[in-house]
């Protein structure tokens, strides 16, 4: 049986183009593509510079997401942080430090309630998440009742 000469280039196009789209695929992954990295990592902060969020753009079903919600120095005594869009939805929460003095759910909107450890000093809250769907999902953050932040994240399987 003779080699033909068309499938032997088929096969060696196949094997070149197989390994760079391979390498491509690894070093997206290593640079945050897929989840945790440079390529991933996000802040956003809000018009009136009140609010800054930082968080991962990308994410991967049932793994952990770290997201730092800081409310930056003002005169309010009480911080009231609200998650809103497809944050209750799309996400459970792990972890929360510190703890808030109050959390409810509103419309559809988780709140949290601090008391402002120390005046004009900014306030930050940690948040270990769980991704509960695959695909898109849009949240609004704000502080205090202000303008929301708008975050989209994308989680693969």
């Amino acid at each position: 049986m003779e080699d033909n000469p068309f499938w032997l280039h088929v096969e060696m196009q196949v094997q070149k183009w197989g390994a760079i789209a391979l390498i491509a695929i690894v070093i997206a992954g290593l640079c945050g593509l897929f989840s945790q990295g440079w390529l991933s990592k996000k802040t956003a902060t809000s018009a009136d510079q009140r609010l800054t969020v930082e968080y991962d753009r990308f994410g991967r079903l049932q793994s952990d997401l770290d997201m730092q919600i800081t409310a930056n120095a003002t005169a309010d005594n009480r911080i009231t942080f609200t998650l809103g869009g497809d944050f209750m939805h799309d996400f459970e929460i792990r972890t929360l430090q510190p703890q808030p003095l109050n959390m409810y759910s509103r419309s559809g909107e988780l709140v949290l309630e601090y008391a402002r450890p120390a005046p004009d000093k900014p306030l930050t809250v940690w948040l270990g998440l769980t991704p509960l769907g695959v695909g898109n999902s849009t949240q609004r953050i704000s502080v205090n009742n202000a303008t929301p932040v708008p975050l989209t994240q994308f989680i693969w399987r």
